[in-house]
C-alpha cells in the first residue's frame, strides 16, 4: 500500500503578475523543448498527416466514458489512444485498456503545465512507425487546459489538430463555474473547445436542463453543443470535427494547476470488505472534487469493481474480469490542497481490509 500526494505550492487561483509571467515562461520553455526535440528526427509520416482529437473536460465530466464508447463503436480507423491522468495511479488508463490494443499512458499530471516531454516523445514515435495510425485520440487530464496540449502536439510536423472536444457534466456545471477553486480552469477548458459534449443530462430535471442550456447560450453562444448520455455520440462526430481554428488564437490563461489541486493515491493488495469501504466513501469530505478507483472486493474476487465519485454522488459498479492481472485496489482522490491527509487516508482504507475489525471512525 503506497500513499502519494502532490504537494502544491502555497496560494490560490488568483495569480499575481509575477507568478503569471513565470507560468507563461514555463509554457514557452516547454514549447521550445518540444520543437528542439522534433528537429532532426526522420519522420516517416507525411507533414500534417496524423489527425489528433483531444478529449478534454473537468474532473468527472465523462471523458473516459466518451472514449470507451468511441472504442466500442465501428469507425474503420486505426486508432492510437493516449491517456493523461492526474495522480500517481492512472485509473483512466486502466478503464480504457480493455477496449483497445493500442493505448499509451502518458506521464501522470497535467501535460499542459510543464509541456510534457512524454507527449512529445510519444508523438515522435508514432510518426516514425512503419504503419502510422490513422487517428490519434488523447484523453486529457481533468485539470488540463487542452489548448496547451494541442500547442505541444503541433510542434510535431506530422500532426494536425482535427479538433478539441470538451465534456461538461450538466449536473455540476454551475458549481464548477461559480467555485473560485475551479472557475478559471473550467472556463479555459470550455474556451478551448471546438465542440462541447454535454454529459449526464439524464441526472437533472427539465428545469435544470433549461438553466444549463441558458447558461451555455449566455456565456458561450459561439460554441457548438451536443448531448451525450453514457458517452453515446456517433464516432464521426468525435473524429471529424475538422477544426479551422488556429492555436495561436486559442490560448487560455496560463495557470499552475498543481497549486490548486492535490491528489492522494493509495494501492492495497488485500481484498476489501464492501460495507466498511462504503462507510469510508460516505465519510469523505463534501469538498472532494473527484475520486475513482479499481477495487478488489472480498465478495467479488473474479472481477474488478469500479468506484466513481463526482461531487457528492458516488457509485460502485461491476468491471472487467481480472484474468491474468493480479487483483488489487487502486484509488485516487482529488481535491483542494490539504483536504485529505495521505497517512490518515491510508490507515482508514487499511481498516477496510477483510478480517480487520477496526472501526472506520477510530483513525
Amino acid at each position: 500500500m503506497t500513499p502519494d500526494a502532490k504537494t502544491p505550492q502555497q496560494g490560490g487561483l488568483a495569480a499575481d503578475p509575477y507568478t503569471t509571467a513565470q507560468e507563461a515562461q514555463q509554457a514557452l520553455s516547454g514549447m521550445v523543448f518540444a520543437a528542439l526535440k522534433n528537429r532532426g528526427r526522420k519522420i516517416r509520416a507525411p507533414e500534417r498527416s496524423l489527425p489528433l482529437t483531444i478529449i478534454g473536460g473537468f474532473l468527472g465530466s465523462g471523458k473516459t466514458t466518451l472514449l470507451n464508447h468511441l472504442l466500442t463503436e465501428p469507425h474503420g480507423r486505426r486508432l492510437v489512444v493516449l491517456v493523461n491522468d492526474f495522480g500517481r495511479i492512472n485509473i483512466d488508463a486502466a478503464l480504457v485498456a480493455s477496449q483497445t490494443d493500442d493505448m499509451i499512458t502518458l506521464t501522470n499530471g497535467c501535460a499542459c503545465c510543464a509541456v510534457s516531454a512524454d507527449l512529445t516523445n510519444t508523438l515522435i514515435e508514432l510518426a516514425e512507425r512503419d504503419v502510422a495510425p490513422e487517428t490519434i485520440v488523447l484523453e486529457a487530464s481533468g485539470i488540463a487546459d487542452p489548448t496547451g496540449i494541442a500547442q505541444t502536439a503541433l510542434t510535431n510536423q506530422a500532426v494536425h489538430l482535427d479538433g478539441i472536444l470538451v465534456a461538461i457534466d450538466a449536473e455540476t456545471l454551475h458549481e464548477r463555474a461559480e467555485n473560485p477553486l475551479t472557475s478559471r480552469l473550467f472556463g479555459n477548458q470550455i474556451a478551448a473547445a471546438d465542440l462541447i459534449v454535454l454529459t449526464k443530462v439524464d441526472l437533472i430535471d427539465e428545469a435544470q436542463q433549461a438553466l444549463t442550456w441558458e447558461w451555455l447560450a449566455t456565456h458561450h453562444p459561439d460554441k457548438s453543443v451536443v448531448e451525450a448520455i453514457g458517452g453515446d455520440i456517433p464516432p464521426e462526430v468525435v473524429l471529424r470535427v475538422n477544426t479551422t481554428r488556429g492555436m495561436q488564437t486559442a490560448a487560455g490563461d496560463p495557470e499552475d494547476h498543481a497549486r490548486a489541486f492535490e491528489s492522494v493515491s493509495v494501492t492495497i493488495d488485500d481484498p476489501l470488505e464492501r460495507d466498511h469501504l462504503h462507510a469510508f466513501f460516505n465519510s469523505l469530505p463534501k469538498a472532494l472534487l473527484r475520486a475513482k478507483g479499481v477495487l478488489h472486493l472480498v465478495d467479488t474476487t473474479t472481477h474488478r469493481t469500479i468506484y466513481q465519485r463526482v461531487g457528492a454522488r458516488w457509485s460502485c459498479t461491476p468491471g472487467q474480469p481480472w484474468e491474468d492481472e493480479r487483483p488489487r485496489s487502486s484509488l485516487v482522490f482529488i481535491g483542494p490542497p490539504g483536504l485529505l491527509d495521505p497517512t490518515t487516508t491510508r490507515v482508514r482504507l487499511e481498516a477496510c481490509v477483510a478480517g480487520r475489525n477496526a472501526a472506520m471512525d477510530s483513525a
